[in-house]
């Protein structure tokens, strides 16, 4: 988050005027201070100042409004006494901006290594459309969900989110605009990518006839089932020859992601290490706070899909690469690339289910199409 005061110093040196910004870290609610450090010389010269500063303070004023995020403080637990193994998690919730936000729980069983220990069995202050407020509670039914489980290890987070995320926009070589969105360190595509040639302006081929598709060597892409109407929502599907070219497929100042990107994102969403170097269906609820929610494109029940990132997951379904057929549009859903290669005809990739929450890694053949985000550089 931003600090709470924001101070500008003006100087002369050298007959010109010098304007030094720097933060305060200390609270005083808010409030910006303008330090003037030196005797202007003239009143047009004040007015300038002045007038420069009210600008510039209305501006930074805006930008605070829009940058309160949500804060949880004096998280508390405990096991009640009555043999019962429930848990009571208690904390406080505020957010400055008065809106309503998004908060789940994390635990960790040990020391905080990992916060991938399932707390499905919940009640309470949890979920959508939370109001600030202190004494939150949420019960934990342990005994049910974890019996004849014991340790002195654990560990409970407490994370709340008011769906304002940092974004921006990127345009690809066609002129495609891209929304991104911040996570954590890194700055993703919050779109499937769809342009149609290198970044060297040179194309990359439409290929549609599956035996044609499974034979390639060289990069292509295809929209699910060869249909237009399908680009808007999902993006194009690209083999990892097109992936892999030199000429590169990302916007300037962008890249598709490597395995370890794809790693770097999941632990920030909560997966231990462990389960970030696995196969399959790895973590707790990451895939979740990946997906779009709701089933406007994603089957039901759509599992967990809570997009608390603002990433967006689509499922764009993907091309397979032994018989060049169309699968899962919709179902099993979005599959995206990896730059890492797995042995001599293989990569490594993330996908996402309708059916499940968490983020399935593994490796397919350089002939499959899937889709594709990239990260910033």
């Amino acid at each position: 988050g931003f600090p709470k005061t924001l101070c500008f110093k003006f100087y002369l040196k050298n007959r010109q005027w010098k304007i030094h910004v720097f933060f305060n870290n200390h609270s005083n609610g808010g409030c910006i201070t303008i330090v003037l450090a030196t005797i202007l010389k003239t009143a047009r010269e004040f007015m300038g100042i002045v007038l420069f500063s009210f600008f510039l303070l209305l501006n930074i004023s805006i930008l605070f409004a829009r940058n309160n995020a949500p804060e949880v403080t004096n998280v508390t637990f405990g096991q009640r006494n009555d043999g019962s193994f429930i848990v009571d998690v208690y904390y406080d919730l505020d957010e400055a901006d008065g809106d309503t936000m998004f908060v789940h729980m994390l635990v960790s069983n040990d020391a905080g290594s990992s916060w991938n220990f399932s707390c499905d069995s919940i009640s309470g202050d949890f979920g959508h459309n939370l109001f600030s407020g202190s004494g939150k509670h949420i019960v934990w039914d342990f005994g049910s969900e974890h019996p004849e489980t014991y340790g002195d290890q654990y560990r409970v987070k407490i994370l709340a989110d008011d769906g304002k995320f940092e974004t921006g926009t990127v345009t690809d070589i066609d002129g495609n605009v891209y929304q991104t969105v911040k996570i954590g360190n890194q700055w993703w595509m919050a779109e499937n990518l769809k342009v149609t040639h290198y970044r060297n302006g040179e194309a990359i081929p439409n290929v549609t006839v599956d035996t044609e598709w499974i034979n390639l060597r060289t990069g292509a892409y295809c929209s699910y089932d060869n249909a237009d109407s399908n680009i808007a929502f999902y993006g194009l599907l690209y083999n990892w020859f097109a992936i892999a070219d030199i000429r590169k497929i990302a916007p300037e100042g962008w890249h598709v992601p490597r395995d370890a990107e794809w790693k770097e994102l999941e632990k920030y969403l909560g997966m231990g290490q462990s389960d970030a170097d696995a196969l399959g269906w790895r973590g707790t609820n990451e895939g979740g706070k990946l997906k779009e929610r709701g089933t406007l494109h994603w089957l039901s029940p759509n599992t967990g899909a809570t997009n608390t990132t603002g990433f967006t997951g689509l499922p764009g379904g993907y091309r397979y690469g032994g018989t060049g057929e169309f699968l899962d549009l919709g179902g099993l859903g979005g599959a995206w690339w990896s730059t890492s290669a797995y042995g001599a005809s293989s990569a490594w990739f993330r996908s996402l289910s309708y059916h499940f929450v968490q983020v399935y890694r593994l490796y397919s053949n350089w002939k499959s199409g899937l889709s594709v985000r990239c990260v910033r550089d």
